[in-house]
């Protein structure tokens, strides 16, 4: 797996990336947290900070590790596979009935005839 330092990065730019939700206060002296901090990105902050000082060769260190990187590539995963599904749904809405039938012809290795006007 990578180093802890790099997964931790790629979780909380997912984290900030994520469309922004608006999160009551913790308490009225939470004023030095920005109004569009995440709960989410601090939670996370806490337990690398919490974890920090384990052993790299400990069970309970390399358990949190694999986790941490299996989120984040999931992260990564999903967002890939939803590119993918926009790419891929909707053909028959984006595209004209002709349009289509051109790109079908096309894939066979043929060329629809021109439309006549007359």
């Amino acid at each position: 797996t990578p180093p802890p330092l790099h997964v931790l990065r790629t979780i909380l730019r997912h984290i900030q990336s994520a469309p922004k939700q608006s999160f009551p206060k913790e308490s009225s002296s939470d004023i030095a947290v920005a109004a569009n901090d995440n709960p989410l990105g601090r939670h996370v902050l806490q337990q690398y900070k919490l974890y920090k000082d384990l052993s790299p060769t400990s069970t309970k260190s390399m358990q949190l590790r694999k986790m941490a990187y299996d989120y984040a590539k999931l992260n990564i995963d999903l967002k890939e596979r939803a590119r993918l599904h926009e790419l891929d749904g909707g053909a028959e809405i984006k595209l004209s009935p002709k349009e289509l039938s051109r790109r079908a012809a096309a894939r066979a290795g043929l060329q629809l005839p021109e439309e006549s006007t007359a």
